[in-house]
């Protein structure tokens, strides 16, 4: 009896001849092993998984298999011996060379044709990271398992399952999901890619993808190749290019974005391609939106910029004769204090609203970069001094003390020299309008290596801590009072530090508060020492030469009569020989009888414009070497060049600067 006791407890541990047969058939590992976990058995694959053999794996326990403690391992036992299905689960094996293959795991009771032996488990193993590719191959395998194990029903309910956990997890993802095998034929549709492909699953399901997902380009209406094809051909990921469109079974069409990518074995061998794809009708009618919404923003950047240059035309006009009329006011008075009075008056007025109007405008410009700065070697000194002489009035009337501190040798700076004294005009000028009248203004010069810093300090108004770091900002004014006794735009510091920036520089400012007065420093980059010179004297005094040199016969052509008689008034005075017109066909008239040496030419004419009125004069013989002056409301770039165009030597904005206009006079006519 002990004899016969012993041999039924090896028939026990004998390993399951039978499941070993059918068991090295299949790809995944597999094990039999009982309800304490000792393993039976195992195929070819469990040994291949592991590193050890089969008969090495034969009585060894589960928990020496794996990373897993028997607290877990024990109620996985528990649970597939009560489970006629295949149950999930998780271990990590531990091979033998000591490598962790973390698994997916399913055990289910299995028992025996024979009663004889004890029901054990059977307990299947598949690596985590061939999950990924199996949902492909599903339909495959059941076919291979169902017919190479028709006798284990329960095995097949098993991948059932499993099939239905991926199609689950497809089905609940937002994009539409198509997988084909390698003959091209849908094994795969998730409910989203039969809504937006308008193609039952069922109907779906055999076909060839090309019936079922097709696509042209929607600008050449053109069939676009289909990347599944792509795909099978090239075994690569591809992605359809853009403005791709979905031809829906129903007729209708819809924008997509989608990518095909092969699905491999382990083995890399292609097992077929899925492809994912998405509606992107939102999307694209967002971007329609957003262009639409740039160009409508560009367009009235446009009017906006084309409505400043006519304002300024608008503004321009009536300053011109009024500036002219100062003129005349002035040279007529003699010793008449109150009428100089008076007509200092109406100049300051007229340069302060023209400053206004420069100022609008440079910061439109700037701001879009359309001002191009003619940079070339100047001395720092000559543009403070020119500055200094463009302010002087401003100092005297409000009989301030302007100190200036600057070094005897030359320092050079590559600049635009009409936009720095520009910007150094600004900061005298702020700082002689914000202090109180008989105030102390300084300008300071130090050099920082290969920068010169430009100091502009004053004893006035001071700026509040929470206005100083916003100083530079468009609008931006430290008074706000009601009565705006300094007046202004807030934009003066905005176009120095656009003007500084464009020249490699920095500005900043300095205030210890209201009351302490104020400090801004302008840095700019030097250039060496005497690299070029400044325009010797003698050319300096020829520019800058006043009155009348020779009496010139000067035609005046503007619609606005009073800016034409004013400007004629002023001419006249100096010496030379005036005629006024009107219209473009009296400028064409007079011109022939008067033969101007120079043509003071309105753009803005009635009937005929000053561009045609330029190209006309210069056909004409007895006009063609006469200069031609453009005098006019529009300053931008682009009017300059169109008057250039025309034929123009010269393009001059109202109100016109009367020392400029003296120096034309006093070229020599061509």
């Amino acid at each position: 009896k002990k004899k016969v006791g012993a041999s039924t407890s090896r028939d026990k541990l004998r390993p399951n001849e039978e499941f070993v047969q059918f068991a090295n058939l299949l790809p995944e590992p597999m094990l039999l092993v009982t309800g304490d976990g000792t393993v039976l058995a195992a195929n070819r694959s469990a040994s291949a998984l592991s590193g050890f053999s089969a008969a090495e794996l034969v009585k060894r326990k589960l928990s020496e298999l794996v990373l897993q403690s028997t607290d877990v391992i024990s109620p996985l036992l528990r649970a597939w011996s009560r489970s006629n299905i295949l149950l999930p689960g998780t271990l990590t094996i531990i091979g033998r060379d000591g490598a962790q293959t973390p698994c997916r795991c399913e055990g289910a009771v299995f028992r025996p044709k024979s009663g004889a032996r004890p029901a054990v488990i059977l307990v299947r193993l598949l690596r985590k990271a061939a999950a990924v590719n199996r949902f492909i191959a599903l339909n495959q395998r059941i076919d291979q398992l169902t017919s190479e194990v028709s006798r284990r029903r329960r095995l097949e309910q098993a991948l059932d399952a499993q099939h239905e956990w991926l199609r689950v997890t497809l089905e609940s993802i937002g994009d539409a999901v198509i997988a084909a095998g390698t003959d091209g034929r849908i094994s795969f549709m998730n409910s989203v890619a039969s809504s937006l492909t308008g193609v039952g699953i069922e109907d779906a399901l055999g076909r060839p993808l090309v019936e079922v997902f097709r696509i042209i380009n929607e600008q050449t209406r053109e069939t676009v190749e289909n990347p599944v094809s792509v795909v099978l051909k090239e075994g690569m990921t591809v992605g359809l290019a853009n403005h791709t469109v979905l031809l829906r079974a129903d007729g209708s069409e819809l924008p997509i974005d989608d990518s095909a990518a092969p699905i491999r074995g382990e083995d890399g061998e292609l097992l077929g391609v899925v492809l994912v794809f998405h509606d992107v009708t939102e999307r694209r009618n967002l971007i329609r939106d957003l262009q639409e919404r740039t160009d409508n923003l560009a367009q009235a950047d446009r009017r906006k910029d084309d409505f400043l240059a006519m304002l300024a035309h608008e503004l321009r006009n009536p300053l011109a004769p009024l500036l002219s009329g100062s003129e005349v006011l002035r040279s007529m008075i003699g010793d008449n204090a109150r009428m100089l009075q008076v007509g200092d008056m109406m100049q300051r007025q007229v340069q302060h609203l023209s400053r206004l109007i420069d100022d609008l405008l440079d910061v439109s410009r700037i701001t879009r970069g359309k001002i191009e700065l003619r940079r070339i070697p100047i001395s720092l000194r000559s543009a403070l001094e020119q500055a200094v002489e463009m302010v002087r009035p401003l100092m005297d009337e409000r009989e301030h003390e302007l100190s200036l501190s600057l070094p005897p040798e030359s320092v050079y700076v590559e600049a635009d020299a009409t936009r720095l004294a520009q910007v150094f005009a600004n900061l005298l000028e702020n700082a002689a309008k914000y202090s109180e009248p008989g105030g102390r203004i300084s300008v300071g010069f130090d050099r920082e290596e290969e920068t010169a810093a430009v100091r502009v300090r004053d004893q006035g108004a001071g700026i509040d801590a929470s206005t100083l770091p916003k100083i530079f900002e468009m609008f931006a004014q430290g008074d706000k009072s009601l009565d705006r006794a300094q007046g202004g735009l807030g934009l003066g510091l905005t176009v120095v530090r656009k003007i500084v920036e464009m020249h490699r520089g920095t500005v900043e400012a300095h205030s210890a508060g209201l009351g302490k007065g104020s400090e801004f420093i302008v840095r700019l980059p030097t250039l060496a020492p005497g690299e070029r010179a400044e325009p010797s004297p003698a050319a300096s005094a020829a520019a800058g030469s006043s009155r009348i040199a020779e009496s010139r016969r000067v035609l005046i052509v503007d619609d606005n009569e009073d800016a034409a008689v004013a400007l004629a008034m002023l001419i006249g005075g100096w010496g030379h020989e005036v005629c006024c017109a009107h219209t473009g066909p009296e400028a064409l008239a007079s011109a022939v009888t008067f033969r101007p040496d120079l043509v003071l030419l309105d753009i803005g004419l009635p009937e005929l414009d000053g561009y045609e009125v330029a190209r006309r004069l210069r056909k004409e013989p007895g006009t063609a070497q006469a200069m031609l002056v453009a005098v006019t409301g529009y300053g931008r770039n682009e009017d300059r060049r169109l008057s250039r165009e025309a034929g123009f030597d010269e393009h001059l904005v109202k109100p016109v600067d009367m020392a400029r206009l003296e120096r034309l006079l006093n070229q020599q006519v061509k």
